[in-house]
């Protein structure tokens, strides 16, 4: 049986000298991982902000987080960082629950840093 094919979108959203703010909306799963990973890529350089909105993922395996993490060694190598904004409960319990929280800087939608306990 052929798994339903899932879909992610990702655009810029935002763009003010080395910070960008690219937002995803779909499930970020094995069949769009790469997606993210390809869009990110074109941001990564020396000193670059990258926040990815992350607040229209509805679902996020563990091939989407190992995304997430190949984008945050990428732009940390060249001294830049990652931020998620705003991923919605689902998604950040599984950050938390991962440990990916004290990892990963994480902030809600006002700005303000997420502490999950």
């Amino acid at each position: 049986m052929v798994a339903p094919r899932t879909q992610l979108s990702v655009r810029e959203t935002g763009l003010d000298g080395t910070a960008v703010v690219l937002t995803a909306v779909g499930e970020l799963d094995i069949g769009t991982s790469e997606q993210l990973r390809d869009a990110a890529a074109r941001y990564v350089g020396p000193g670059a902000r990258v926040t990815l909105d992350l607040s229209g993922v509805t679902f996020c395996d563990s091939t989407g987080l190992a995304a997430l993490v190949g984008i945050y060694k990428r732009l940390a190598a060249v001294d830049g960082s990652l931020l998620l904004r705003n991923p919605v409960p689902r998604v950040r319990n599984l950050l938390t629950v991962t440990g990916l929280n004290r990892v990963l800087t994480i902030e809600d939608a006002g700005g303000e840093a997420v502490t999950d306990s």
